[in-house]
């Protein structure tokens, strides 16, 4: 093997991406839980009083979560595994845009404040993700 093939081989941040996946799948587990819960709960305090759509979020968010962990866990962490993670999380990022401009009208301050905080969060892991595999995308290739 030659020294730029075992470069290749070599993944950039794993250690990283790894700690950073767990705290996404931790965060996004809790949310999901409180989702599927309590949708009454947060549609009161929301403004968005669909509870069968909050509790649709939150089985979602299981699926994702399940999938971050799956990734976060294996021995290897594959960029094109954190890829899809990436685009997501960037698909989630505009859903909550696309709900901010449509829900203005009655979502409660609190329900705006954590529409834009969770969707800023989801967007710095997005961030990260697409990162990770941007150094490492010749890496799956590579094997």
């Amino acid at each position: 093997m030659t020294q730029q093939q075992n470069q290749a081989r070599q993944l950039i941040g794993e250690s990283w991406i790894r700690k950073v996946l767990m705290v996404n799948g931790v965060s996004s587990g809790g949310t999901a839980l409180l989702l599927l819960l309590f949708p009454g709960f947060v549609g009161k305090l929301t403004g968005l009083d669909n509870q069968a759509a909050l509790m649709g979020a939150g089985a979602y968010l299981l699926l994702v979560v399940a999938f971050t962990f799956i990734i976060a866990s294996r021995k290897t962490v594959s960029p094109k595994a954190v890829l899809t993670l990436s685009v997501i999380d960037f698909l989630w990022l505009f859903k909550s845009i696309i709900l901010l401009g449509l829900s203005s009208s009655f979502l409660t301050a609190i329900g705006t404040a954590a529409v834009i905080f969770v969707a800023l969060v989801v967007g710095v892991f997005a961030v990260f993700e697409a990162v990770y595999y941007n150094h490492n995308r010749s890496y799956d290739n590579a094997r």
